[in-house]
């Protein structure tokens, strides 16, 4: 809902007028995004000859029952009291507690749906014959005979909710009256009889339109009100929420002229404002119209407390008593709010929070969890199961998620500290989301990372480099656009994009970053290393934040690394410095100065699988016989790696002493020879990392 963008779409309106009356038909081909499309369809009617007509193809006719509500329970009680009288689950159950104490209700928490054989439903509705509201009904339909009570189970604890006195209306006051009046009426419709409709679907079709153009009119009519006689809402409970309605149910309330199969309307379209044309009505009262109507896509609307009530008796979150509690706390926690409708909107909380226990342990905000204990419970209720055993099952499950979680705990601190943050530490718009084209927001930290507003995700980015835009970029696989990360000194720069860091998938190889420890011989040291691994998991990078096998780095590699297991890409800073990076040592290429623009070609080295480059020199500086222009395969071009200097090492890493040794070394994969001046190229000694 949050990510919600309205579209326009459009439909055909047909009204057909007859008897006075304008009937407005349903398009039976749903709903059009391309407006020019349903633009031709008039303009196909509108121009054909003869006049195209609306030709009514079957007028259907039928009588159907709506069925009397089952008896009252606890859950039953709660959604009718929230959606027909807009009363809270925990105020109504308060009030209905206060009922029973008072004497005016049955116990108001209970399971079952069905009157057991012993209740006295005569007497009960005896002692409602003298109420003002209700009486004269009552009493007559003891005269004509109740029905027994529709469906419902009988659970073996109390009998359902009906009233155990007579209120005389004054009586009571407040939501105490509401209440009773509610529960009274219902009482009397679960042994009345069932109301009766007349259904009529009339199905008419435009032959012009082919199979475009079928139309659908539908009405109803009551024949017999039964219980809606005494209800005062025609549904408050499980029909309405859990799309057990049919069509026929869902029809507008409303008498339709005669219509006769065969009929024809012959189809009428007003003169444009631009046409010099009089526009004459058909004579008869009989005609139709077709017009292009637009409308706008709506969101998903939120769930009504009634609604949130059947998804957890649904998926056995609570029981009957403690259901109304669970949404108060949720209230009262500032997990959601109630907005108008009795609908139940998330807080920024309540969003935040279900999604960092979604990303450490979904199952503690899944149904199915709490679900099975409630199922462990009725098994024990049953026999089937001991007490001991179901709460040294339970005391081990949970004991062993609070472990993890408390583990993971840091996780949840990145959710809220991007959600809560200040807004100077928010920062500005970084880098654009592939999912929603919105901005995120880049938090420095630590740790850093950028945070999409619209849909409260975080995406951690890697620690131990600089982090930049690269804008306008973005990546194959998931359209997120990049940044660029630096690491080192030299700085080795790579493209990072920061879905599929979060979301590496495993035919991309070894994630960077994970069971990477550094072996430096001092037991201390190797400890320590672990340590900070371990605490910052695969954010501590100094290397390629992506697989070599990413589409976004095997779409920069122009050479296999001979001194790693890396490969060598095209630095993505591009020129005028041009240079060439390993994914995994500090190792850079430089090329030569004279090289004015390289390119990296779609065309690929049958053996080795890397990248041709197209490498183009400056006027009059090419150092490969005066050519322009020339292609290579760096891996297997001795010529090119004789010109390039290659640097080892990261400055930051090596020893104080020492050295700066190692200058212009040429050829040979670019080892580095020779020991010239100021040189910070290529040292003999071996990697360090």
């Amino acid at each position: 809902m949050e990510t919600f963008k309205p579209e326009p779409y459009w439909l055909l309106d047909l009204g057909i007028m007859n008897a006075g009356t304008m009937c407005r038909a349903v398009w039976d081909s749903g709903r059009s995004f391309n407006r020019n499309k349903v633009d031709d369809l008039v303009a196909k009617c509108r121009n054909a000859t003869p006049a195209a007509s609306a030709k009514v193809l079957s007028v259907v006719s039928k009588d159907k029952k709506q069925g009397r509500p089952v008896p009252l329970n606890t859950v039953a009680l709660l959604k009718a009291c929230s959606k027909a009288l807009g009363i809270g689950p925990h105020a109504a159950l308060s009030v209905a507690e206060r009922l029973y104490l008072s004497g005016y209700l049955s116990y108001p928490r209970t399971e079952s749906t069905s009157y057991p054989k012993s209740y006295d439903i005569i007497g009960t509705l005896q002692d409602q014959t003298h109420d003002s509201r209700w009486g004269q009904y009552v009493q007559d339909l003891l005269k004509t005979g109740i029905n027994s009570a529709k469906g419902g189970v009988d659970m073996g604890d109390h009998p359902p909710i009906t009233p155990c006195r007579h209120a005389r209306a004054g009586e009571l006051s407040g939501d105490m009256a509401r209440v009773y009046d509610l529960v009274a009426r219902h009482f009397i419709a679960s042994v009345s009889h069932d109301a009766v409709w007349r259904s009529t679907t009339v199905r008419l079709a435009i032959e012009e339109l082919g199979e475009k153009g079928n139309f659908t009119i539908r009405g109803k009519q009551l024949v017999s009100p039964g219980f809606l006689s005494i209800v005062l809402y025609k549904q408050y409970g499980d029909e309405a929420e859990e799309g057990t309605v049919d069509d026929d149910d869902e029809e507008e309330e409303k008498n339709l002229p005669e219509f006769k199969e065969g009929e024809l309307y012959s189809l009428f379209f007003p003169a444009s404002k631009k046409s010099d044309k009089v526009s004459v009505t058909p004579a008869g009262g009989k005609y139709s119209t077709l017009d292009v109507k637009e409308r706008m896509t709506t969101p998903p609307t939120y769930l009504t407390e009634s609604e949130l009530i059947s998804k957890m008796e649904k998926h056995g979150i609570g029981t009957d008593a403690s259901i109304s509690t669970h949404i108060e706390n949720i209230l009262k926690r500032n997990y959601v709010e109630l907005i108008p409708g009795r609908k139940l909107k998330p807080s920024r909380l309540g969003l935040v929070l279900a999604q960092g226990y979604h990303l450490i342990d979904n199952s503690l905000v899944l149904p199915k969890i709490r679900s099975d204990i409630e199922n462990e419970c009725n098994l024990i209720a049953k026999g089937i199961a001991t007490k001991e055993d179901v709460v040294k099952k339970a005391i081990e499950l949970f004991s062993n998620k609070f472990k993890y979680f408390v583990e993971n705990i840091n996780k949840m601190d990145v959710l809220f500290g991007s959600s809560f943050a200040q807004l100077q530490d928010v920062g500005k718009p970084f880098t654009r989301c592939g999912s929603t084209r919105r901005y995120l927001q880049y938090i420095t930290g630590p740790p850093p990372r950028l945070y999409n507003k619209t849909t409260e995700t975080v995406y951690p980015l890697p620690i131990g480099g600089e982090i930049k835009q690269w804008t306008g970029r973005n990546c194959p696989v998931c359209n997120f656009e990049l940044c660029l990360y630096s690491v080192g000194a030299p700085p080795r720069t790579f493209p990072l994009c920061p879905y599929c860091f979060n979301n590496p998938k495993p035919e991309w190889g070894a994630i960077p970053g994970e069971d990477n420890e550094v072996a430096s011989g001092d037991a201390d040291d190797e400890a320590k290393e672990r340590n900070i691994r371990r605490l910052a998991g695969k954010n501590l990078i100094r290397e390629c934040p992506h697989s070599d096998k990413h589409p976004l780095i095997e779409e920069m590699t122009v050479s296999p690394d001979p001194e790693s297991d890396g490969v060598l890409i095209l630095d993505p800073h591009l020129g005028p410095k041009w240079r060439l990076v390993s994914t995994r040592d500090p190792t850079i290429v430089y090329l030569p100065k004279s090289v004015d623009k390289v390119t990296i070609l779609d065309k690929t080295d049958e053996v080795l699988g890397c990248h041709l480059m197209s490498i183009e020199f400056k006027d009059g500086e090419s150092p490969i016989d005066g050519k322009k222009k020339h292609i290579s395969c760096f891996a297997s071009d001795e010529l090119l790696q004789g010109l390039v200097r290659v640097h080892h090492g990261d400055e930051r890493l090596k020893a104080s002493s020492g050295g700066r040794g190692g200058g212009r070394g040429r050829g040979g994969r670019g080892r580095g020879r020779g020991g010239g001046r100021g040189g910070r190229g290529g040292e003999r000694g071996g990697k360090r990392r």
